[in-house]
């Protein structure tokens, strides 16, 4: 009998690792570099993380909701018109933690909630897991979009702060994985009613989910309409499905009595500050300031844009604003540092290619690819309209860019990058493609913290 050959023994023994072993591993490695941060990271360096906590802790005072927050006020908001369950969360999270331990300061609370944000990171990574999981039949490739995500700078950055980034992201995906479960027919009555709990959620933590949640209905009510023949309500009698719809009665009662009253009241999804506030106070918050010191005289349309010698929407989108996504994406935009790698310009050219891919290999593909390629770009349009918006405000000086803006379907977009370079039929382009992603997201990702401590994060950490 032949002895198998080395490389025989060598894939014989990767085929019997187990997957979720080293999704595991991925997971404590990035525990590993959230819990280096959120011990080490300054104050302000995670966007806007001295306000989230501050709100955070006026919520801690009671188990409802406060009538008026200093720091929401500053800022131009009244709290009980916008979305605020991200704080109130924080805020119960903050009273217990008083409960157990009486006597902490205010940096050991800090740490508490930047640690406590930090698991619905790994919660958001796990969605991930079972969003490919559903997605890509392979066990290995079903781990790359997970690998992707802790290798992602702001991702990491985020997940050791305060925000409510962190909360919209894990329920904007735990949306996602149950609406592509209904697309790969399973359990309508349950997996619709669980994307309808999680992106209500989601939306009553931050309102730019809408977008997404309007994209998701679009799908789920064409896949509705597409198989009703084969959609049976049975189900709904079951006493889980019954929970389910109370849970998502109420929620939608929830969102209703933010945005519904708004709309009905101010005619917008969030009051503006002269809503509640004196005008004069509103001429002296931070963003009026800003406006005030940055913004064009007045505000151009896309014509006058285009007569001044600023780029049109096109030449915008392809010139500017993906470069500056992925920069914030794949780099840091923090609240008072910034951290552009230089393999920035690599991801580009990998985007570049990955496109190319796709219209080379799949001109033709199933429904859940479109509806999914679907919802990321209608979110993404609706971001981009958004920013150029204001770049017609500002001059083009990129004063909104946010790469964290993208995260609640960031998981789309990497789920379909294995998807598609897993599905590529040629050895000599798959194997590359996949060597120069995983170089890349090395490279590009957390370990520069380690490897630049003493050096350019010198003035980040305490």
């Amino acid at each position: 009998m032949e002895k198998p050959s080395l490389i025989q023994n060598l894939r014989t023994k990767w085929q019997s690792i187990n997957a979720k072993a080293v999704l595991i591993v991925i997971i404590l490695i990035f525990a590993g570099y959230t819990f280096f941060l959120a011990t080490n990271l300054q104050r302000n360096i995670v966007p806007d993380e001295p306000f989230h906590f501050a709100v955070s802790e006026a919520f801690s005072t009671s188990w409802g909701i406060p009538e008026e927050v200093s720091y929401t006020r500053n800022m131009g908001t009244y709290i009980r018109r916008t979305p605020f369950l991200a704080y109130w969360i924080y805020g119960q999270a903050l009273h217990i933690y008083h409960l157990v331990r009486p006597l902490t300061n205010e940096w050991q609370q800090l740490f508490f909630l930047r640690i406590f944000n930090a698991l619905f990171s790994i919660g958001t990574m796990i969605y991930v897991y079972f969003f490919s999981k559903e997605l890509i039949k392979h066990k290995w490739w079903q781990l790359l979009p997970v690998f992707a995500l802790t290798n992602t700078l702001m991702f990491v950055l985020l997940s050791s702060g305060v925000n409510y980034d962190n909360l919209s992201n894990f329920f904007s995906i735990a949306g996602l994985y149950y609406l592509l479960r209904i697309l790969n027919k399973k359990n309508y009555i349950d997996n619709s009613l669980g994307w309808l709990i999680a992106i209500s959620i989601g939306a009553l933590i931050k309102e730019t989910i809408l977008p997404l949640a309007l994209a998701m209905a679009v799908v789920w009510i064409c896949y509705t309409i597409k198989n009703r023949a084969q959609i049976s309500l049975a189900d709904m009698k079951r006493i889980k499905a019954i929970l389910l719809t109370i849970i998502l009665v109420i929620l939608i009662a929830a969102n209703f009595y933010i945005y519904g009253v708004n709309l009905i009241k101010h005619q917008s999804i969030t009051p503006d500050c002269t809503d509640y506030y004196t005008e004069e106070h509103c001429d002296s918050i931070g963003f009026a300031k800003r406006r005030e010191q940055l913004a064009l005289s007045e505000e151009l349309n896309v014509f006058q844009a285009f007569k001044q010698g600023y780029p049109e929407p096109l030449r915008y989108f392809f010139d500017t604003w993906i470069r500056a996504m992925l920069m914030k994406i794949f780099g840091i935009m923090g609240g008072s540092k910034s951290y552009y790698p230089i393999g920035i310009a690599y991801f580009h050219i990998l985007l570049y290619w990955l496109v190319a891919l796709g219209i080379r290999y799949f001109r033709k593909s199933t429904f859940r690819i479109y509806a999914l390629v679907g919802i990321f770009g209608f979110y993404a349009l609706t971001l981009f309209i958004k920013n150029y918006d204001i770049e017609l405000a500002y001059g083009f000086i990129q004063v909104a860019h946010q790469g964290r803006y993208i995260f609640p379907v960031i998981g789309i977009a990497f789920g379909l990058c294995s998807y598609l370079i897993k599905q590529v039929p040629h050895r000599i382009i798959r194997i590359p493609t996949l060597l120069a992603v995983l170089f890349l997201f090395i490279y590009g990702g957390p370990l520069r913290f380690v490897l630049y401590y003493d050096t350019v994060f010198l003035d980040w950490f305490i």
